[in-house]
């Protein structure tokens, strides 16, 4: 083989491998906000959330309420990554939900939380009113 086949056969090979690496690593991170729409008022998602936290083995550090209608919910990780979640409630019983973990986001530790919430939700607005 003379150098001129070898060289792109180099390229191509470290080309494969880079992309290999960044395949593995890449579903792990959120690099844009994460959100969803649930059908309840901001209290109820904000109490969802709240037990999510705990429930998704992360720890709950506590909420604020920015204005009527946003409140944030406070965490971290196993790993120290600090959470903030913010629900904004948009009508009468619609609540947006948006989450970040650490810099980047970490997708699957969102998406742990918000299987949580939804079963919380869930519970909370089948549950017969008294």
């Amino acid at each position: 083989m003379t150098r001129r086949q070898v060289v792109p056969g180099l390229l191509l090979g470290v080309t494969l491998l880079l992309s290999g690496c960044s395949a593995s690593f890449a579903p792990q991170l959120n690099p844009v906000p994460y959100y969803t729409y649930y059908p309840a008022s901001l209290p109820v998602v904000t109490n969802a959330a709240e037990r999510a936290l705990t429930a998704s083995g992360m720890r709950y550090t506590g909420t604020k309420a920015i204005n009527a209608q946003t409140t944030e919910v406070r965490g971290y990780t196993a790993n120290g990554d600090a959470i903030l979640i913010t629900l904004h409630q948009v009508g009468s019983a619609v609540t947006k939900f948006d989450a970040r973990i650490g810099l980047y986001g970490h997708l699957r530790e969102v998406q742990e939380i918000e299987h949580w919430m939804g079963q919380y939700v869930g519970q909370a607005i089948s549950a017969p009113s008294s």
